[in-house]
């Protein structure tokens, strides 16, 4: 198989990020490259990222012109040379046994695009069931032929990539399923690698409310099952670790990076 490419979108991730990377460089195979694109941080995201430098040899971090996040995937697709571009969230982490997983699934099933489950970064059961939610949700998007791989965690061949044209960098909010869309509608399927194999951070849910979250989830949901088409903008619904205090921060105060399930 070809090798891997981590692409991870950034801007003010100073709390998150460092998790992120070093459980990137806790990875029982360290045969992949590392890149992460900034949108032009204010505060030391950069700063950090770099100085992983040691610990994770084959890192670029690179400052994208502007912040978006299809932009930043986009730019770190062009920067990677990796034969499969792997798209995860700065404030997510990864299982120690993450990258060694996906290569196992690649050679057995032969997949072009895909995703796996996940859980919430705390124990709490609300977030637990939240999370199952989650999975069932692009479970039964492939059910419906309305196929979404998650932004969180999008595995993809670069040739698929290169074959759609790669995200949609007019999209502020759905760029995800469209991504999936455009692939679905070259012939490609979308596969489940059916193994809990990173930690979902759920501080926009906790700053939103789950409520709220939702439901701005089911409106989006409803007009996909009857238009195809996801909701193009939501003007609340941006990027940034800077939109999050200290209180939604849970990575800072939990180190799940060594745990195993």
């Amino acid at each position: 198989m070809g090798r891997l490419s981590i692409v991870i979108p950034a801007l003010n991730e100073e709390n998150f990020i460092p998790h992120l990377l070093q459980s990137l460089a806790q990875q029982t195979k360290q045969d992949f490259e590392v890149v992460v694109v900034d949108g032009r941080s204010t505060d030391k995201t950069v700063e950090i990222a770099r100085s992983f430098s040691s610990k994770l040899p084959e890192l670029k971090v690179i400052v994208s012109h502007k912040a978006g996040l299809p932009l930043q995937r986009n730019l770190g697709a062009r920067a990677a040379s990796g034969e499969w571009l792997v798209f995860v969230d700065a404030d997510s982490v990864l299982l120690p046994y993450f990258i060694e997983r996906l290569e196992h699934f690649i050679e057995e099933h032969k997949p072009t695009l895909f995703t796996s489950w996940f859980r919430p970064d705390s124990e709490d059961s609300g977030d637990a069931f939240f999370t199952l939610i989650s999975d069932l949700f692009v479970e039964g998007s492939i059910i419906f032929n309305r196929p979404i791989a998650p932004g969180p965690l999008t595995v993809v061949k670069r040739e698929v990539f290169e074959l759609v044209g790669g995200y949609n960098e007019s999209l502020t909010f759905g760029e995800d399923y469209d991504f999936t869309q455009r692939i679905n509608a070259q012939g490609i399927p979308l596969h489940i690698l059916r193994e809990t194999l990173f930690v979902l951070s759920l501080r926009r849910v906790r700053k939103q409310g789950k409520l709220r979250f939702a439901l701005l989830y089911a409106k989006a949901a409803l007009k996909v099952l009857l238009t195809k088409r996801n909701l193009n903008s939501v003007p609340t619904y941006v990027m940034g670790g800077h939109l999050y205090d200290s209180s939604t921060d849970v990575f800072t105060d939990q180190q799940p990076v060594n745990e195993q399930q």
